[in-house]
């Protein structure tokens, strides 16, 4: 295994495994419940951490995560052709049915 990002709160690192795993990458949550520890721990080991389960995919994780928290420009809300949802621009699956959206907006 191999530590691929330091997450600033467990919502973040979970949103970041998942996508990882939509990408055919096997990730985990590291450190999920060490935050009740900040101030005894160094900061560091207080934070969620997102860790691929190959080693040898971590480059592609990294690029990956930098990819998906680049800010994303709007554009117009997009309907999902599964259930008719509105999702924004920036999501790539529905916040509803969780079938892929396509890409662009």
């Amino acid at each position: 295994m191999k530590r691929v990002f330091s997450a600033s709160n467990l919502p973040q690192a979970q949103l970041l495994v998942d996508h990882l795993g939509g990408h055919g990458i096997r990730a985990r949550i590291l450190n999920a419940n060490a935050a009740s520890l900040a101030g005894e721990l160094p900061i560091d080991a207080s934070l969620p951490q997102v860790w691929v389960e190959d080693a040898e995919q971590a480059p592609r994780a990294r690029q990956l995560i930098d990819d998906y928290l680049r800010v994303r420009p709007l554009g117009r809300a997009r309907h999902c052709a599964h259930c008719g949802e509105e999702n924004p621009s920036s999501f790539e699956t529905c916040w509803a049915c969780g079938t892929e959206l396509p890409p662009g907006a």
